[in-house]
């Protein structure tokens, strides 16, 4: 620096200048340190510096000097700021325990002022009251607690309320289906109870007709088949719809397929022929023991409400099924008991255990009772002659009619091999007679076909007796006309005798 060359003023300059940054917060001695640097760069001539320099001397002991006092008084600030940072540790201490112990006092009770309604609240709630709502007040974390305990109580209340109410909706349905299905086994058990004791196919149709409307208030019919296996005919009818006339298997799905068929808007399948409803219709073919007895349609308004009835219909039909399969073997039992297989006509048994009632009640009601005992001319000719086949085939032809010529209340019966019996309640003996003639001219105009004849006609003998001629049982009503009968072949045959007379 002495020399004064470039590099010696250059690193003057940064020591210079580190050092006035380092007193750029006092004026005065930044002052003075720029008039030493200027006055210790004035162009001096060689030799002079060392007076420039002791020239300089005393403004760089006021610099000295300035920076002394000045770092006397930071010592003594210095020296304060600690007095004074001392005092506040020893006096900020105890204030901060205090401050805290109030503070961690205050979190306490509000602690507490918080969970006491929080475990009732709980309690409640574990005992099942959903009711219950804790304090909301404030913005701080426990009123933000409360408000979701509220929340998470409010929905759960509504859940309980959506449960009970969803138990209630369900406890009705299901009584309701208790209810209707315990209805329904009521009425299909007192159905399958009275067609038990139902004597004819027409007593079954009559309960049928007031059993099924309750269980299928939409209406719906029951064809039964026919003897000659090709016709369906109508055998019970109910509701609004049409009643239906006879159609032939092939009109009903459910017939061809051997197995339940339904048709509605909804499920677009064909419709029975003889379904003319518009709305849904369900048929079931009715069949017991492997035999095939009818076909049962239930019809309702739509779709919906016909699944509904369908496992009732279900069981409706096996009811009716094996009830009317039942009735008609004991109708066919019956039948065959009291009927004379080749001519149709009563037989013996039956004449002799309905006549004596017939004859109560005649002498109840004081009215005569007829009887007409009829043989038929020499059947014995007509078997020996033309083979057994034409006498059956006789006696069928008479059969028929003694059906037709009687009224309903008569009772006609094949008594023996070629005697016939036949009681006339209500009929006086002239009355018997005039009907004896009747039966007598009918039968002359019978012509029964016979192999190598135009046709062979055929002629009774009849004996009439009455109760009013003083036979009061029956054994003695039929010998007295049995009686007549043989005074009338006697007479020649193809004639009527009435009991006492020559």
């Amino acid at each position: 620096m002495l020399a004064r060359t470039n590099e010696n003023r250059e690193a003057f300059n940064r020591r210079w200048a580190r050092v006035f940054a380092e007193v750029q917060d006092n004026f005065a001695q930044q002052t003075r340190l720029q008039q030493w640097r200027d006055r210790l760069f004035l162009s001096a001539p060689t030799g002079a510096l060392t007076a420039q320099l002791q020239e300089n001397a005393p403004l760089a002991q006021a610099l000295i000097t300035a920076e002394e006092t000045l770092l006397t008084a930071r010592q003594r600030e210095a020296q304060r700021r600690i007095q004074v940072a001392r005092w506040i540790v020893l006096i900020g201490m105890p204030m901060t325990a205090v401050i805290g112990m109030l503070f961690t006092l205050q979190l306490i009770r509000r602690l507490r002022q918080f969970t006491a309604p929080l475990l009732k609240a709980t309690e409640r709630v574990q005992s099942g009251d959903l009711s219950v709502r804790l304090p909301v007040a404030g913005n701080d974390e426990f009123s933000a607690i409360a408000t979701h305990f509220n929340a998470m109580t409010e929905a759960l209340d509504e859940t309980q309320r959506s449960q009970a109410s969803l138990r209630r909706t369900l406890e009705t349905r299901v009584n309701n289906l208790v209810a209707a299905t315990t209805a329904e086994l009521h009425h299909l058990s007192r159905l399958g109870t009275f067609i038990q004791a139902c004597a004819t196919q027409e007593e079954a149709a009559t309960v049928i007709s007031s059993i099924a409307p309750t269980l299928f208030p939409d209406g719906g019919s029951v064809a039964l088949l026919a003897e000659s296996r090709n016709l369906l005919e109508p055998y019970v009818h109910w509701g609004d719809a049409p009643a239906p006339a006879p159609w032939q298997p092939s009109a009903c799905w459910a017939s061809r397929l051997g197995g339940p068929h339904s048709a509605s808007v909804e499920n677009h399948a064909p419709r029975c022929a003889h379904d003319h409803t518009t709305g849904a219709t369900f048929c079931l073919p009715l069949s017991a023991q492997g035999e095939t007895l009818g076909v049962l349609s239930i019809h309702t308004p739509d779709r919906r409400a016909l699944d509904e009835k369908e496992e009732l219909a279900r069981r409706f039909a096996d009811r009716l099924s094996i009830a009317l399969a039942n009735l008609r073997l004991q109708e066919t039992l019956r039948h065959q008991s009291v009927r004379d297989p080749l001519t149709g006509l009563f037989n013996r048994r039956y004449i002799e255990e309905t006549g004596a009632r017939e004859l109560a009640r005649a002498q109840r009601q004081d009215q005569p009772v007829s009887a007409l005992m009829l043989d038929i001319d020499h059947l014995k000719q007509f078997n020996d002659i033309h083979g057994h086949a034409v006498g059956d085939a006789v006696l069928r032809r008479l059969g028929s009619v003694l059906t037709h010529q009687f009224r309903e209340e008569d009772i006609a019966c094949r008594y023996g091999g070629e005697e016939f019996l036949v009681l006339l309640p209500g009929c006086a003996p002239s009355m018997a007679m005039e009907r004896a003639e009747s039966l007598r001219e009918a039968v002359g105009c019978l012509l029964v076909a016979a192999p190598d004849t135009q046709g062979l006609t055929v002629t009774v003998s009849v004996g009439a007796a009455s109760t009013a001629q003083g036979s009061g049982a029956l054994a003695e009503l039929i010998s007295c006309a049995d009686q007549a009968l043989y005074a009338a072949k006697r007479a020649g045959r193809d004639c009527v005798k009435l009991y006492g007379e020559s």
